[in-house]
């Protein structure tokens, strides 16, 4: 089994304990790809039901309204990454996903992880568990959303994803944090003269 592939099924093994046969198939089923920063995960027009394990690196989801790019995720290592809006739809995917850094991820295609639901005991309880906790992350990202003070969002923001703000540009965290570049440099900087 590949190093990333064995990342994979590290990931799953904490949230189920997985049989040998399943972690057999899931190393035949699935594949490692990276991607430059910059480089897109998916866009509109580009097949979306690919499954993805985040091995290294940060992604960012996004969607377009009019000409502005508005952030609606980011992710860090050890995350499962697809479009969630079109999980189980046969319509283009309107969201793009994109490598803030150069990223590593472990694969598995739509049809891999039918195979692996219809042959794998452990797969669906897995799944229940990965979507309660995407369930939560989209609850997290709406709160932080309507907190009405852009200090509190930022605090909020760091609290959850410590690391996350000095990995990517600062204007990716405020389109995010639904704010203006200029207002979180503000804020970041005093906290930075305070700390």
């Amino acid at each position: 089994m590949s190093s990333s592939k064995h990342h994979l099924t590290e990931f799953l093994n904490a949230l189920y304990p997985l049989s040998m046969k399943t972690e057999e198939l899931i190393s035949q089923h699935s594949f490692s790809i990276t991607l430059k920063k910059g480089a897109f995960l998916f866009k509109p027009g580009m097949d979306h039901r690919t499954l993805y394990f985040l091995v290294k690196g940060v992604v960012r989801g996004y969607r377009k309204y009019k000409s502005e790019e508005i952030t609606t995720w980011l992710n860090e290592e050890g995350e499962m990454i697809t479009s969630i809006s079109n999980i189980g739809l046969e319509q283009e995917c309107e969201e793009y996903i994109q490598a803030l850094t150069e990223c590593e991820f472990v694969a598995l295609s739509a049809e891999a992880v039918e195979f692996l639901f219809a042959n794998c005991p452990e797969i669906p309880f897995i799944t229940k568990l990965l979507l309660e906790d995407n369930y939560r992350g989209a609850e997290e990202r709406a709160f932080i959303s309507r907190i009405p003070s852009a200090e509190d969002k930022f605090f909020r923001f760091v609290e959850k994803h410590p690391g996350l703000i000095n990995r990517i540009p600062l204007k990716y965290s405020a389109s995010y944090l639904g704010m203006r570049l200029e207002t979180l440099c503000r804020i970041r900087s005093k906290r930075i003269l305070t700390t």
